[in-house]
């Protein structure tokens, strides 16, 4: 295929199909795994694996793909060979009718053909033949080429994360009780986990990163059930209405994940407060690596350098409204 670089000599959509899931995911994930290597987190690589047991030979693989068949998504195919993908599903919660995209990804040597926002300009035919009224994403703020496709489709920034990493081995630091009044969360706190989620995030942001409350039911039974059989372990605190702490222990792979919500008028006097109670929580496991996603704000940031991690990206929410 010839033409100018950044467009395609024939029509804009050849080489574009829906994905087929039993025959395609192999392909797609190592596609992916070329594409992001190295911005995959611990999390990053845990769904890899996954992904790559659940579509691999074998029956209970097969029932998964066949429970998957809805999973919306496009490749280009070039040659008889998957050089690019995308994938787009439903929101949660349904209410909100939106749908959001990722992996978007183009082999290194066929970028700068216009095979990305081919990609893109299908996924959003099909969100608006779906009926959704918006399509979001996550993209790193620093990829100016992506940045650029998404804001010429029409997207707009709503807002932007940290994504922090604090790297394996590192001990954990010596401290006493955490300050303040933390108190375990309770299944009946998620109200408390939402409406902090609303002073921290702007309504579109929250509507890119899902937020809703079946996230904050800790303590449940059905929470506890899940935990136990994906070998996990999890602890969250309140500190009265301004500050919550979510701890979850990935034994099965080896990390640790935080989440962390601060009311940005407490954030200078408690960000400190904080990172001692997800410390005090994990001091007895081993040092092993921990992401953090948290809202771009500086106290909390600098508190978190403070105590071994470190910057892995920032990640900007965009939205188009259809």
């Amino acid at each position: 295929m010839s033409g100018t670089p950044g467009t395609l000599s024939v029509n804009k959509r050849t080489g574009i199909r829906p994905i087929k899931p039993a025959q395609d995911m192999p392909v797609v994930l190592d596609l992916i795994e070329e594409g992001f290597r190295t911005e995959l987190d611990p999390q990053g690589w845990k769904m890899l694996d996954r992904l790559r047991h659940l579509y691999g030979p074998g029956q209970v693989g097969r029932a998964i793909v066949d429970l998957a068949e809805g999973t919306t998504g496009f490749v280009w195919e070039e040659d008889g060979e998957i050089v690019g993908n995308l994938s787009i599903r439903r929101a949660l919660p349904p209410s909100t009718r939106g749908r959001l995209i990722g992996n978007v990804v183009v082999r290194p040597d066929y970028r700068g053909r216009g095979i990305g926002r081919a990609l893109m300009e299908a996924a959003l035919d099909e969100a608006r033949r779906q009926g959704a009224r918006w399509v979001g994403l996550e993209v790193r703020a620093d990829n100016e080429v992506a940045c650029g496709l998404y804001r010429r489709l029409g997207f707009h920034t709503v807002g932007q994360t940290r994504h922090l990493l604090r790297p394996n081995g590192i001990p954990w630091p010596r401290i006493g009780l955490p300050k303040g009044r933390w108190r375990r969360s309770k299944p009946t706190d998620a109200s408390i986990w939402l409406h902090l989620a609303q002073a921290v995030y702007d309504p579109s942001q929250r509507w890119v990163l899902e937020v809703r409350p079946d996230l904050y039911t800790f303590g449940s039974w059905g929470r506890s059930i899940a935990l136990w059989l994906s070998k996990k372990q999890e602890q969250a605190w309140l500190c009265g209405e301004t500050a919550a702490v979510h701890v979850a222990v990935e034994r099965r792979y080896r990390f640790h994940v935080w989440e962390v919500l601060l009311h940005p008028r407490v954030a200078g006097e408690q960000a400190a407060w904080v990172v001692d109670r997800c410390v005090r929580s994990v001091h007895r496991w081993p040092p092993w690596p921990v992401v953090l996603i948290v809202a771009d704000m500086p106290p909390l940031v600098e508190a978190m350098y403070a105590v071994g991690f470190r910057l892995h990206r920032t990640l900007q929410q965009m939205i188009l409204e259809l």
